[in-house]
């Protein structure tokens, strides 16, 4: 196997571990994802999440034994663990998945639930969201809840940029809820999207519109080139009655008669 490739695939196996690893230990941190970044002096790993005090602990508790746990799952020694913020923790799928999981388990209605996270999450600029609920709901009988807003691709090369998916269990008395939340980032480009630019041509007039509704056509909306093409119609009057020949005038009047 070439270096690349072996390379490449140890580092997304890595990456893979260690998200399940995070999800694990830090699902109260509302842990979103993580930067994984290999320097000479050490494998700087940079964790994402909304409670940076919880991911951190009580004087760094936490944060050691999360660099112990990850230097086992590594087999490094060097390893150095940064926390941060997240500054729009609504877009990210796993936060909300671990939100709607917490609210479930602290006894809230599920509907209730999922509605308010899928409005947080189309106000962040989802473009769409879809929120599946699954197992012993409300009753013994296990069932399905979808609730779903805006549009959410989930086939092709649009999918693999711009779609996340989180999930969660809630833990109740009745048993264990799966929580799965897919979100359509906002900065999606979709293949359908065109803005056709009409340019303006010679014949494009300007219509101007008052604010009451009505239409003010311009009085030099007439050209000069059209009025010489058509030429001056001349009014007619009483008085062109008489340049009609008298056989005009009796065939019309004998076509009267024969209709009567």
């Amino acid at each position: 196997m070439p270096n690349s490739i072996k390379s490449f695939t140890e580092r997304r196996l890595k990456t893979t571990f260690l998200d399940e690893y995070f999800n694990e230990h830090l699902a109260g941190a509302e842990y979103a994802y993580h930067d994984f970044q290999n320097t000479a002096q050490a494998t700087r790993i940079t964790i994402y999440t909304n409670r940076v005090g919880l991911a951190i602990g009580k004087r760094g508790k936490n944060i050691r034994m999360l660099s112990d746990g990850v230097r086992k799952l590594l087999n490094e020694q060097n390893i150095q663990l940064e926390v941060e913020s997240l500054e729009n923790p609504e877009a990210f799928a796993g936060v909300m998945a671990q939100r709607l999981a917490s609210s479930l388990e602290r006894g809230r209605h599920f509907r209730r639930t999922a509605y308010g996270a899928m409005r947080r999450i189309m106000n962040s600029g989802a473009i769409g969201c879809e929120i599946i609920i699954s197992g012993k709901i409300t009753s013994q009988r296990a069932r399905v809840e979808s609730f779903r807003d805006g549009f959410v691709s989930k086939t092709g090369d649009v999918k693999e940029q711009y779609v996340t998916e989180g999930k969660a269990k809630a833990k109740i008395k009745r048993g264990i809820l799966g929580v799965r939340v897919t979100i359509m980032t906002g900065e999606a480009i979709l293949p359908d999207a065109i803005d056709i630019i009409a340019q303006p041509t010679h014949t494009t007039g300007e219509i101007l519109r008052h604010a009451e509704g009505d239409l003010d056509l311009p009085d030099d909306t007439i050209v000069e080139e059209e009025i010489d093409e058509f030429g001056e119609l001349e009014e007619l009057d009483e008085s062109h009655d008489d340049d009609i020949p008298e056989e005009a005038t009796s065939a019309l009047v004998e076509e009267e008669l024969e209709d009567l």
